[in-house]
């Protein structure tokens, strides 16, 4: 009987199935073994209950029934004792034929597509080629990739695409030039692609104080200008902006305004009038906070590329300004300060973040949680805030900044 004439029901490819697993695992299929091996599944393994007491008899013999056309078709071997089959065995002569049935590809074939694959797709950029050299290296240890080929050519589209753009571009219209469909990305491929993006990108100090895993993924889908919803930053202080279509916005500290990420290119400088420059990590405290001889910049989110690289713009020609952050009064806010100063390369110093803010607003205080307490533990470890890390764990307190700019002019 030749595969022609064969038609095999579900359970019979189940069979076929699991036989070609044990053999593609074993060192026979590499030709690596001295031994003959033999390659044996249980019938129970496809019919729980074959050889029970309470097997219903008709069932038993259809099962039996279609054992025997894959046996009397040279594929498998049964293994019987008074007349009920103990087990089913590989004719390994026939694993071509195996193949042909299961319409499946050789794993030998197959690995070798996805390192072909793989390698096709070093060079691009370091957070490609580690994951695909990471692909590669388990293969060769003949351990499965991550990703199912199909899959992993689309994560590897997406990838390339995330890390070479440039502009500002939203979630779902990464979809749309993607997958032509405003929901793919975010249903299928955002938890992967940001799985990836996690492990083989640098972005553990971006995300180490942020606990929301959906917010760690908006933080680093960010660095790539690609945002949910537009982002803006906002300012208020006595200052001009100044396009490079010769277009200039005069600024107030009574008149805020927002810029669009998108903008922040069309900015040629920023000349501030006032002494001091001050970031404000939350949008309440920065409508509320006034001061002359202040110039306030809320972000509004994560410090991406695009930001830093605007804010060291202003740097460049304000060079006789004072850089002031004001955040919270907790790990994450100065983990916030530290990262603004190793990705600006400016000298932030922290505005009403102190112990003496934290003495002067005890009443409002809140204790500090276990991700505090680790954070905290850390920057200490790192030399950092010693001082302000320590109090907060002797004393069990942390402060939002709301609080301060309610009550106190900064």
């Amino acid at each position: 009987m030749n595969n022609m004439t064969i038609k095999l029901n579900k359970r019979q490819k189940d069979v076929l199935k699991a036989l070609l697993n044990k053999f593609e695992k074993s060192k026979t299929y590499r030709g690596e073994n001295a031994v003959n091996q033999s390659f044996q599944v249980k019938p129970r393994d496809f019919f729980k209950d074959y050889d029970s007491d309470f097997a219903n008899l008709d069932e038993q013999e259809d099962f039996e029934r279609e054992l025997q056309v894959l046996e009397d078709a040279g594929l498998i071997a049964l293994s019987c004792e008074n007349s009920v089959i103990k087990s089913i065995g590989m004719v390994i002569s026939s694993q071509d034929r195996f193949y042909s049935l299961l319409g499946r590809t050789e794993l030998k074939d197959l690995e070798k597509d996805q390192i072909d694959m793989y390698s096709s797709c070093l060079g691009k950029n370091e957070v490609l080629d580690s994951f695909c050299k990471a692909q590669i290296k388990r293969l060769a240890e003949r351990k499965k990739a991550e990703y199912e080929l199909p899959e992993a050519r689309e994560i590897i589209g997406i990838l390339k695409y995330i890390c070479g753009n440039t502009e500002e571009i939203l979630e779902r219209e990464l979809s749309i030039e993607l997958f032509s469909n405003s929901k793919t990305f975010e249903k299928e491929y955002r938890g992967k692609v940001l799985t990836v993006l996690k492990k083989h990108g640098n972005f553990s100090d971006l995300i180490e104080n942020i606990p929301d895993e959906r917010e760690q993924g908006h933080a680093i889908l960010a660095e790539y200008n690609i945002y949910p919803n537009p982002t803006y930053v906002n300012f208020k202080g006595d200052g001009i902006l100044r396009l490079r279509d010769g277009k200039k916005i005069e600024l107030s500290v009574s008149m805020p305004i927002a810029i669009d990420s998108d903008t922040l290119d069309r900015i040629d400088n920023v000349d501030v009038v006032s002494p001091r420059i001050v970031t404000v990590e939350n949008l309440t405290s920065f409508n509320r906070v006034q001061d002359e001889k202040t110039f306030f910049i809320y972000l509004a989110g994560y410090h991406n590329t695009a930001k830093q690289s605007f804010i060291k713009k202003i740097a460049e020609s304000n060079k006789d300004k004072e850089w002031y952050h004001f955040g919270d009064i907790d790990p994450d806010g100065f983990y916030i300060l530290e990262h603004l100063k190793k990705q600006t390369g400016i000298a932030f110093r922290q505005l009403c973040m102190s112990t003496k803010e934290l003495e002067k607003f005890r009443e409002y205080c809140k204790p500090l949680e276990g991700n505090d307490v680790k954070k905290a533990q850390s920057m200490i470890k790192k030399g950092l805030f010693v001082d302000e890390m320590q109090y907060m764990l002797k004393n069990n307190v942390k402060l939002e900044q709301e609080v301060i700019s309610w009550k106190q002019r900064i």
